[in-house]
């Protein structure tokens, strides 16, 4: 609960304005916006190459994953080395197909088109999913990723950790290291490159870490916040 102390005169009156506060592992909420990739027709899927994408690596400047040489795959802008499986301006072999939301502990089977949970042999999957948080004090956080086939995490457009190619599923925590109190930004990135298996899993795992998403006050709070600050002001007039 949030305190804010208001003087009306010489009367001291305390209003509590809530903010929703909870930990790390419970109701975190990512925007999410799918892909899929015709099959047969990209030469990035139903192969296995991997890859290569440096850990501390930042976002390139189209906000997508940039591989190092050597790549090991097709679909990398040939100007800013970024891989494209989810940019139709990018990649002509992707098309957009949904937007939605997330709710973490999130898991989904990720099969096309918009994780349905039903193989559509006909096409792959690829998404992306991003959300906001914000912390009071610099502490690290934690997420469990686990995949099937290719995933990537980035705090505020740096690689924390990765899945990448084509493999089962596996579930690995990365940490952000070190970040400073205040707001930050987590973007995940996900394909699916076979019609074996498809799979996603995402968790805030550090429970020691609590995010609060503070709301703008109401307008009755907002009401009771300028009475409040009125009356201080007329009273120290009245002082002076």
């Amino acid at each position: 609960m949030k305190k804010i102390l208001l003087a009306a005169g010489l009367t001291a009156t305390t209003i509590f304005i809530p903010l929703k506060s909870h930990a790390a592992t419970v109701n975190a909420t990512l925007s999410a916006s799918y892909f899929e990739v015709a099959n047969n027709t990209d030469p990035d899927f139903s192969t296995s190459s991997t890859p290569h994408v440096l850990v501390g690596s930042t976002l390139g400047p189209n906000g997508f994953p940039v591989a190092a040489a050597p790549f090991g795959v097709n679909d990398v802008n040939p100007v800013t080395n970024e891989l494209t499986w989810w940019s139709p301006a990018l990649n002509s072999h992707v098309v957009a197909t949904a937007t939605g939301t997330i709710s973490l502990p999130y898991s989904s089977n990720m099969f096309a088109p918009n994780s349905t949970g039903t193989n559509n042999s006909n096409f792959y999957e690829t998404a992306f999913f991003t959300g906001n948080f914000s912390l009071a004090a610099a502490t690290t956080v934690a997420f469990a990723l686990g995949s099937d086939d290719d995933s990537f995490i980035y705090i505020d457009g740096t690689l924390i950790g990765q899945n990448p190619g084509v493999h089962a599923i596996s579930t690995v925590n990365f940490s952000s290291g070190l970040l400073a109190a205040g707001d930050h930004q987590v973007e995940v990135f996900y394909d699916d490159r076979q019609h074996v298996a498809a799979s996603l899993s995402l968790d805030l795992v550090s429970t020691d870490v609590i995010i609060s998403v503070v709301d703008t006050p109401e307008p009755a709070s907002m009401l009771l916040l300028g009475a409040g600050l009125a009356g201080l002001a007329a009273a120290r007039r009245k002082r002076a």
